[in-house]
């Protein structure tokens, strides 16, 4: 869970912690820098000058890279979207190009499994150049204390694929026009 509250300094699993870091969130730019400090478990930004911080679980996090748009800095992408009052006022949810008939319902009959604005989209730009390298590679290692659902359930997949490749072998000469193999199988 995304927490939000008055700006505190995390004392356990600190993995590393940089002090003059702007926060972007979305189009809105926080005027006053914090402190960025990247957790075992999550990215915490806060601000003395505000009082306020954010703190942000690592499996809430789908990308972090670098990037050189508004301004060079760590680019993150969340699974969720935030509303942070007197800070970020999210995105207004919707249903992608689906638009709601009188009754409420979408006209595509059916109800979308992702809403397009369940994310939110941040920056942290630090003051140099060599800080920025830092935080992206101390990411890294935090992400990698945190392995989400996805990439363990697709790694099993992988490797059970590979193993099984021997015993599927035989089925890649399957032919479709043998009409006595489907006769049972109906449209």
């Amino acid at each position: 869970m995304v927490t939000i509250g008055e700006a505190f300094t995390p004392t356990d699993g600190i993995i590393y912690s940089a002090s003059d870091v702007k926060l972007k969130m979305g189009d809105s730019l926080i005027p006053s820098p914090g402190s960025l400090h990247l957790t075992e478990s999550s990215c915490i930004w806060s601000c003395e000058e505000r009082n306020a911080s954010i703190s942000i679980p690592w499996p809430r996090v789908g990308v972090h890279a670098i990037s050189s748009v508004p301004g060079e800095g760590i680019f993150m992408m969340l699974d969720i979207n935030i509303v942070w009052p007197g800070f970020y006022t999210g995105q207004p949810e919707n249903n992608g190009d689906a638009h709601p008939d009188e009754l409420g319902e979408d006209d595509e009959g059916h109800d979308s499994e992702i809403s397009e604005a369940a994310m939110t989209e941040m920056w942290f730009q630090p003051s140099s150049r060599e800080i920025l390298d830092q935080i992206f590679s101390a990411m890294r290692e935090c992400q990698s204390l945190n392995p989400g659902s996805d990439v363990s359930e697709d790694e099993d997949y992988m490797e059970a694929e590979e193993d099984e490749l021997e015993e599927v072998g035989d089925m890649r000469n399957l032919q479709l026009d043998d009409e006595d193999k489907f006769a049972d199988a109906e449209e």
